[in-house]
């Protein structure tokens, strides 16, 4: 199995085309975008069966003010999507051989990195997990890859793998150990950290009216 790991402009400008099955990650609050519906049936061939969709927003706490991480469930569902893909259970005729599976969320870089790396993790098997992490940094040719540190530990829980999966991303990844020190600091006062980005979205806002 192989998969590719793309953000939401990538998916519209017909990137996923070519992959025997496609998981879109989109935040938790409904939105209609007709583009990426278009480019998703295009890629699919409009069967249902070839796309997942899993709704979770890009925080790495179970919730975040009115934001909401991913659940051990929609980790399960995906790792299982994964399996079905390979298995040809309910989708083909037979089994894929090496199939493709897109992953995609907004910008490429946390939420379906995670995913895609469950899926990497479950493929290569126990014991395995650095060769899922290399695998996983080798199609990411931007470096831009920080994998959401909440779903990597669902993952790791999820394949029984006590902790290996994120070791390996520790050794592998310094834009994970980066991201996973952000959201260890805005753990610990969480209302503070949402007020500091306010302040910072707030400021970035008036300096570009002023220039």
């Amino acid at each position: 199995m192989r998969v590719k790991v793309l953000s939401r402009r990538e998916v519209e400008a017909g990137e996923a085309i070519g992959a025997d099955a496609v998981i879109s990650i989109r935040g938790s609050a409904p939105r209609t975008e007709p583009e990426l519906a278009a480019a998703l049936a295009q890629a699919t061939r409009g069967e249902s069966a070839r796309l997942l969709r899993l709704h979770f927003d890009d925080v790495a706490l179970p919730t975040y003010r009115h934001l909401v991480g991913p659940t051990m469930e929609q980790v399960s569902t995906a790792v299982a999507f994964g399996r079905a893909i390979i298995s040809g259970d309910n989708l083909f005729d037979v089994a894929v051989d090496d199939p493709l599976i897109a992953v995609h969320c907004e910008h490429g870089r946390s939420r379906s990195a995670a995913i895609a790396l469950a899926l990497l993790a479950d493929h290569h098997g126990v014991g395995n997990e650095t060769a899922a992490v290399a695998e996983l940094m080798r199609g990411d040719i931007t470096d831009r890859a920080h994998p959401n540190p909440l779903a990597i530990s669902l993952a790791d829980a999820c394949l029984w793998r006590y902790g290996r999966l994120e070791a390996a991303l520790v050794e592998l990844s310094a834009n994970y150990v980066r991201w996973r020190e952000v959201w260890r600091e805005i753990a610990l006062d969480p209302d503070a950290a949402w007020l500091r980005a306010a302040r910072a979205v707030r400021r970035k806002k008036q300096d570009s009216r002023a220039n």
